[in-house]
């Protein structure tokens, strides 16, 4: 495919209730800005609209989300009235499959205050378990930051907030239909929570820089532990391990501070 897809929305604002419901759902404490990962439901609605469109060659089932990577130029207002700007601009075929990419933008007053580019993959032939690179993450520390139970309803819960009914996150019957053994939990939800508890531990304020690899299913119910090692520097490299395997489950960076843009 070599047309751009696109889609905009213009006047958006949050949904009060959509909002409180997503706090709650990746233990986050309400402030006056929009959390981190939230203008991602925000722009559900239009990256949807893009996969279903009669131009987009491949089938909505089966796609796999391989990385993230989330800009935050300047907090969000949760009263903000926004435009969101999101598109496709082609499809590349490599050696696991067909790769592409959504790239969303929010706006306010004609400036980009937050970015995301979604890495997504269609697998061939066997089926993806997650991103099959290199993992740059530092050894993982004998303590980890936190660790929690994630219940069999995790995937349903999550669904009901963001719309996300994805059959693999739904039921174990619904997920064993896609070759997985039980429903699996939402990658950006895992992510959410991770993001939740990392800029907690953070200090410093300023844009931020969120990056992530999907690298194995939690299935549901299960248990996890998040470990996080600071490098040189701002950033923080996170591990969130599945147990008690100690399997990794996303891995990924966060950074804080006026150098990220």
């Amino acid at each position: 495919m070599n047309n751009r897809i696109e889609a905009s929305l213009t006047g958006l604002r949050a949904n009060s209730r959509q909002l409180a419901d997503y706090s709650t759902q990746c233990a986050l404490t309400p402030g006056p800005a929009l959390p981190l990962i939230y203008p991602h439901l925000l722009a559900m609605p239009l990256h949807m609209a893009m996969l279903t469109h009669k131009t987009f060659p491949l089938a909505l089932m089966g796609l796999v989300h391989v990385s993230n990577r989330i800009t935050s130029h300047q907090p969000i207002p949760t009263d903000a009235t926004m435009e969101l700007h999101c598109r496709i601009d082609g499809i590349q075929q490599t050696e696991r499959g067909q790769s592409f990419e959504i790239q969303t933008r929010v706006c306010r007053e004609g400036r980009t205050v937050w970015q995301e580019h979604s890495t997504f993959l269609a697998p061939s032939g066997q089926r993806t378990r997650g991103a099959a690179s290199a993992p740059d993450v530092p050894a993982r520390p004998e303590e980890p930051l936190a660790r929690w139970a994630v219940a069999a309803n995790a995937g349903r819960r999550y669904s009901r907030v963001t719309g996300d009914w994805n059959p693999i996150h739904v039921s174990a019957w619904t997920a064993r239909l896609f070759g997985y053994p039980r429903a699996i939990a939402h990658g950006m939800w895992s992510l959410g929570r991770c993001a939740a508890l990392l800029q907690h531990a953070h200090t410093s304020t300023g844009p931020t820089v969120l990056e992530a690899r999907f690298k194995r299913p939690l299935t549901l119910p299960g248990q996890v532990a998040l470990y996080a090692t600071s490098a040189t520097g701002p950033a923080t490299h996170f591990r969130l391990a599945v147990e008690p395997t100690g399997e990794p489950h996303i891995e990924g960076r966060i950074e804080t501070g006026p150098g990220v843009e």
